[in-house]
């Protein structure tokens, strides 16, 4: 919320800091008014949301296209087990449910970015960025357990 409001500043101190240029170069057309200041403001407020909104929608795609293909990489997983000695398969299995796990509570955070506003965006981009960045640790140590080709 706190990120939210200094932009919503920064966008009016931008907006207040160009009523000098506005008003020097059309000081001869039309005087600046209170109403037009504001109705600048709202279509800087307007283009910001906008922005974070097709910002919000690419990151969903991204994470959802690694989550596909997670699933991908987990059902590999699953078939190269029998590649594996018997000691390690165990582990395998291990490191793939703990894999499973992981990549569900990253479908949640995902899908909890669809409800996410535009003051709580960057916070639930971090902690799906968080849970992206574990469930690729997880399949690097799944990973680990199979034997080299």
């Amino acid at each position: 919320m706190k990120s939210y409001v200094r932009g919503l500043w920064g966008i009016m101190e931008i907006g207040l800091l160009t009523i000098p240029v506005v008003v020097a170069a059309g000081a001869s057309d039309k005087p600046v008014t209170g109403d037009t200041v504001i109705r600048e403001t709202q279509e800087a407020v307007t283009a910001t949301k906008d922005y974070t909104i097709q910002q919000k929608d690419a990151f969903q795609r991204k994470v959802q296209t690694e989550l596909d293909e997670m699933q991908v990489r987990i059902t590999q997983l699953r078939g190269q087990v029998k590649h594996a000695s018997v000691e390690a398969r165990a582990d395998i299995q291990k490191a793939i449910e703990e894999l499973e796990k992981k990549k569900d509570l990253a479908n949640k955070k995902a899908e909890a970015l669809h409800s996410a506003t535009a003051s709580s965006w960057e916070q639930a981009k971090s902690k799906t960025e968080a849970m992206m960045d574990e469930l690729r640790d997880s399949l690097t140590r799944a990973r680990s357990y199979l034997p080299s080709r």
